[in-house]
């Protein structure tokens, strides 16, 4: 019975340093994960820094295309809007932040003139690829500067752009917005 107890005791204590050793190997490789999980959170963090920058560069690109197609618009429409429309222009066509209320809204193009002896707003937007969200944006925007009669006579409404698709030229037609393409500027 005495032998049966030692031999018993000692494959315990075999097993046990099996054990042991199987909870050594497993502590190593939880640190290791660990290790790696650190370098992978580093690894993301830059990644997201890096995302952050690209948008900035892509957004800063957009404003360049933007700014180009609203300088070219500004430089041409008196003449286009007085050939194609019979608006004539007073004043200079601007880029302008209006404040009212507390509140405050860019126009890319701003402007007054008269059409058949009366006078009216000229208010654009300048878009490289014009969408159904851009015009809602935009008449949100005049509803707003109406409402507080910032603007308050008649407008002509535009886009001017590089693209839009058939079903949003339709969206802005029924809406009262022309669509001014970029090669007409």
């Amino acid at each position: 019975a005495q032998k049966k107890t030692e031999i018993r005791v000692n494959e315990l204590a075999e097993a046990q340093k099996k054990t042991e050793q199987r909870l050594d190997s497993l502590t190593q490789k939880v640190e290791a994960l660990a290790e790696a999980q650190k370098k992978t959170e580093e690894e993301v963090r830059k990644l997201a820094k890096g995302l952050r920058e690209t948008r900035q560069m892509v957004g800063g690109l957009s404003d360049t295309v933007g700014y180009s197609l609203e300088d070219r618009a500004i430089k041409s429409l008196p003449q286009l809007l007085r050939e194609q429309y019979q608006i004539e222009v007073k004043g200079r066509l601007v880029r302008k932040f209006i404040e009212y209320n507390g509140l405050k809204d860019e126009l890319n193009i701003f402007g007054e003139g008269e059409s058949d002896g009366k006078p009216l707003y000229i208010l654009g937007e300048a878009k490289a690829r014009l969408s159904k969200k851009h015009i809602d944006r935009f008449l949100k925007k005049i509803q707003r500067l109406k409402f507080y009669k910032v603007i308050t006579e008649e407008n002509f409404m535009f886009f001017v752009t590089y693209s839009a698709e058939p079903q949003i030229e339709e969206y802005a037609k029924d809406k009262g917005i022309e669509i001014i393409w970029s090669y007409e500027v």
